[in-house]
């Protein structure tokens, strides 16, 4: 193409301007040289026909530059469609001629590289001042404290209302229903307990925990021991003055014994040193013969363990232990349930 549009231009300028009809040839060199050396003229001006000659060159020139640029503008769309000249096809094609090394944002859009998140990147939690984060990338879901409870199945620890039953543990037993009632295996409370009323208790006696004097166990019938110049309580026998009670593990309610720390177990810190001794209701006293219902219980020669008043026996009440709920004609040693104090 250049070498084409270099020989027209030659020729172009050949064409002889006229002088009285006679054409003469002029040189590349003499064209670009300017009228002075071209234009004979008439006292130097040029003629119409010399005018119109230089007007026909330009104009020639410049069709020729347009026909060539629409040549070009045809051999790249024909080699690159519109319709695949998209910004991904014309990296592509860069890329392939090696075209794209040393590029970055800069030079695509006039913004700086660091203007743009890189293609993995991270986040401090500090730098998240909106928008929630689903539980599933450790967020709550939710943007206020009692919705995110929710989401999380959490109970608040400030404040709120449940409008549900809360269950604890894994099942329905323990529980505590939106009506108020509360339904639990065991409660410990540090400070004090008051109700209206309390039953439902299935145990039967009142007890105290008593500073323990020698190994006991339930059923044994306890007393003071006297000859000790500190409180301590033994198994009692018919030469004790001073009846406590008997030892059970039948309480309803158990007072008494030391305190113990945040996490202990209550009884298995105070059992090595106090004896629980029922001090009313009914309980499971050791006896030995044979025993009718409604018999007053006193002490045995055997350490700990009772038996019926005779019909025609007299004891005073400090003697006494309680009297037998139920009865039976057996001799040998075993347990019979006695209304403890009932004198």
């Amino acid at each position: 193409m250049a070498e084409g549009r270099a020989g027209a231009l030659e020729d172009y300028a050949t064409v002889a301007f006229s002088m009285s009809g006679v054409k003469q040839d002029i040189s590349l060199e003499d064209w670009k040289s300017g009228w002075a050396s071209i234009v004979g003229g008439l006292k130097g001006k040029p003629t119409s026909q010399q005018f119109n000659m230089v007007t026909y060159i330009l104009s020639a020139l410049l069709n020729q530059a347009i026909s060539d640029l629409s040549t070009v503008k045809g051999t790249a769309n024909s080699a690159l469609p519109k319709s695949d000249f998209t910004a991904k096809q014309i990296v592509a094609l860069l890329a392939a001629y090696g075209l794209m090394e040393g590029c970055d944002a800069d030079t695509i859009d006039g913004k700086h590289a660091n203007a743009f998140a890189p293609s993995t990147h991270e986040h401090s939690a500090s730098q998240i001042t909106s928008g929630n984060l689903p539980i599933e990338r450790g967020g709550t879901g939710s943007g206020t404290a009692a919705d995110a409870c929710k989401n999380l199945g959490a109970m608040r620890n400030a404040g709120g209302t449940f409008t549900g039953t809360v269950y604890f543990a894994n099942g329905t037993a323990h529980y505590i229903a939106s009506t108020g009632d509360a339904h639990v295996r065991s409660l410990g409370v540090t400070e004090d307990v008051t109700a209206r009323r309390v039953y439902d208790a299935v145990y039967n006696d009142y007890a105290e925990f008593m500073p323990r004097g020698e190994n006991t166990e339930p059923g044994d019938i306890i007393a003071l021991d006297t000859s000790s110049q500190t409180e301590r309580y033994i198994k009692a026998t018919n030469l004790s003055n001073r009846i406590a009670g008997v030892h059970t593990d039948e309480y309803a309610m158990l007072i008494g014994g030391n305190k113990v720390e945040e996490g202990q177990d209550f009884l298995a810190r105070n059992l090595p040193l106090f004896i629980p001794v029922s001090l009313a209701g009914r309980v499971h006293a050791k006896v030995v013969g044979p025993v009718h219902t409604g018999d007053y219980i006193v002490l045995s020669s055997t350490p700990g363990v009772g038996r019926a008043v005779g019909s025609c026996e007299a004891y005073p009440a400090n003697k006494i232990v309680g009297y037998a709920c139920e009865g039976d004609d057996r001799t040998d040693m075993r347990l019979i349930k006695v209304r403890v104090g009932g004198v």
